[in-house]
């Protein structure tokens, strides 16, 4: 009797925990993947084990007189239901172990083919059962058909897994370690007493709960989730092709400015007229400087040099406010019938930001105030661009009038002045129509830039950039989950590669790749170092020996000072230097990459490092 309770006690609590871990898996929408889809049908077989043996044990007790023909039945399906069993966790460690290098469709097919050629073994082979007081004994060619293929899937488990040495520290695995164990640990108890054969269906049913905690197992929602974080991606990425596309036309008029107005130096006929000229090619000049320097180096985006107010603000506001300020003061001036005024966003912006957002509002309602009042009739537009780096967020603000215009000499003093504000007075400042000497100088107190383009009765053009920090918002928390995520799903190892030559970074890339890990290239020192401060993990960076304007050694002077980082750094040289290989060893690097000899260095560095 207490057999019988201990029998009926442990197989309902198995049976328990599998619905239990069914109900838990089912009850999301999954997407589906060979993992939630092996694992679906690994959860139903086991249902079906522990029900089958459930019954199967209540039906072979003597006290309950069941025939033998349902006896032979039961014990038929619950041998279909352990060879099914062995083969979908074979094939799903076969999948884990050989992933990459098998054809799927091929293996799958042969699984499936073995699966039903066994199945009708088991309903045509003979089963024997013998009743007596002290239970059920069950013998046959069936059962030890099934026997045989369960040991054969067993073996070739252990066989998948060393043959896949580098990643036995998988989790994956896991469930193959605790069957190896369990399962030795269960034949020798049922060897010392037979009678406790029924606690093997209780550890088929535990393998399967902790294979739902080892498989890759993402719901839907943070697939939507991702899938939205790649529309953001997508059109955060066209944005910036159409801001690139924008800046280089504006390069192009201030170089070929500089080029006419050099012909006409040349053939001017009087001293003023040169220096009006000299004047001319000084402000093209600024503006080309400005271009470049101000507004596409992102490598000087840097949140530590950002000088503010850590003051959150929306950054829809910046738009908002000043729309409601230029119309009505249009009103006021009575010009809203003669100056069409217009405000454009022309790509995505982050939703919060940081910084002094009431002497940004000065400045830019100061700068349009100006345009209305010296604006008779003709347009006013604000235009607005952002690029975006990490936690920072560069705003491009352009003011474009019809206006009276300034004169050239007028514009090269104002930006040339070097004149600053003390602290008190730039926090007395609180007016909306300030002079622009004075938002000359709160731009630069606010780590800013200005370009002032302007020619009389044509209308100016007035470009500020600023730097703020990027605020937090609510989606934050699942950006970053899904940030982990996405680095959950990667087994694969990652390689930083940074080099300012893109021709051998590709090459650098593709080299690497053929070892299947996953590489990350950039043309600029300074990304591997805001890389790794924001986070990001890599098995191994390469850098290329003279990068301008951060050398290598500069670089990893700076990563060796970020709190537990260590990652092993290569060093690309050219053949010049070899001789003082040893050198850059010493220095900190851990190895060197031979330019000339790229190919079978890159073999060397993947199978020695990665």
């Amino acid at each position: 009797m207490s057999s019988i309770l201990g029998f009926l006690l442990i197989n309902i609590y198995a049976f328990l925990l599998i619905v239990s871990t069914c109900i838990i898996f089912f009850r999301k929408k999954r997407s589906k993947q060979f993992e939630d889809e092996t694992y679906k049908n690994f959860l139903i077989v086991n249902v079906f084990i522990s029900l089958s043996g459930l019954v199967l044990g209540l039906a072979v007790t003597p006290s309950l007189h069941y025939s033998l023909t349902f006896i032979v039945i039961l014990n038929k399906l619950y041998l279909i239901c352990l060879l099914l069993w062995i083969s979908i966790l074979t094939y799903y460690f076969f999948h884990v172990s050989r992933k990459g290098i098998i054809n799927e469709s091929k293996v799958s097919k042969v699984f499936n083919t073995l699966e039903l050629v066994s199945i009708a073994l088991i309903l045509v082979l003979p089963i024997s059962v013998e009743i007596s007081d002290s239970g059920a004994v069950a013998e046959g060619p069936a059962i030890l058909f099934t026997y045989t293929m369960f040991a054969i899937g067993f073996i070739t488990q252990i066989v998948c897994v060393l043959s896949n040495r580098k990643n036995l520290k998988n989790k994956k695995y896991i469930p193959l370690y605790l069957f190896i164990v369990l399962g030795s640990l269960v034949v020798l108890v049922i060897i010392l007493n037979p009678s406790l054969n029924y606690i093997i269906n209780p550890v088929f049913v535990f393998i399967a709960f902790i294979m739902f905690h080892t498989i890759e197992n993402p719901d839907m929602q943070m697939i939507d989730t991702l899938l939205r974080n790649k529309e953001l991606v997508e059109e955060t990425v066209n944005d910036k092709s159409n801001f690139l596309f924008k800046v280089s036309q504006e390069m192009k008029k201030p170089v070929k400015d500089i080029l006419d107005n050099t012909k006409a130096y040349y053939d001017a006929k009087n001293k003023t007229e040169r220096e009006q000229i000299i004047k001319q090619i000084e402000q093209d000049a600024n503006n080309a400087y400005f271009i470049i320097n101000d507004i596409t180096d992102v490598s000087s985006m840097d949140f530590k040099k950002i000088k503010m107010q850590d003051n959150e603000y929306i950054t829809k506001k910046i738009f908002v406010d000043t729309e409601a300020y230029v119309k009505n003061s249009l009103a006021i001036a009575k010009k809203e019938d003669d100056i069409k005024f217009s405000i454009k966003v022309h790509n995505s912006y982050p939703e919060k930001l940081c910084g002094d957002y009431i002497k940004l509002k000065q400045v830019l309602l100061s700068i349009i105030s100006n345009s209305i009042k010296y604006t008779d009739e003709g347009f006013i537009d604000f235009e607005v661009d952002t690029v975006t780096r990490y936690d920072t967020c560069r705003m491009i603000f352009t003011i474009k009038d019809s206006g009276k215009g300034m004169d050239i000499a007028k514009i090269n003093k104002l930006l040339s002045s070097n004149e600053e504000l003390s602290a008190e007075e730039f926090e007395k400042i609180d007016s909306l129509d300030l002079k622009l000497p004075i938002v000359i100088k709160i731009i630069k107190m606010l780590g800013g830039s200005i370009s002032i383009r302007s020619e009389g009765e044509k209308g100016t053009i007035v470009v500020i950039v600023i730097d703020q920090k990027i605020g937090k918002t609510k989606s934050d928390v699942q950006i970053e989950n899904a940030k982990k995520y996405g680095k959950s799903l990667k087994n694969k190892k990652r390689v930083l590669i940074a080099d300012d030559n893109n021709e051998t970074l590709e090459k650098l890339g593709r080299l690497i790749s053929k070892s299947d890990v996953d590489t990350v290239g950039t043309l600029v020192g300074q990304d591997v170092i805001d890389k790794i401060n924001s986070g990001d993990q890599y098995n191994l960076i390469i850098l290329k020996d003279e990068m301008k304007p951060d050398s290598a050694f500069t670089i990893m002077k700076e990563l060796k000072k970020i709190k537990k980082f260590n990652t092993p750094i290569i060093i690309t040289i050219n053949k010049d230097k070899e001789f003082i290989k040893d050198h850059f060893i010493e220095d900190g690097f851990t190895d060197c990459i031979l330019e000339e000899k790229i190919e079978d260095e890159v073999k060397r560095i993947t199978e020695k490092y990665i």
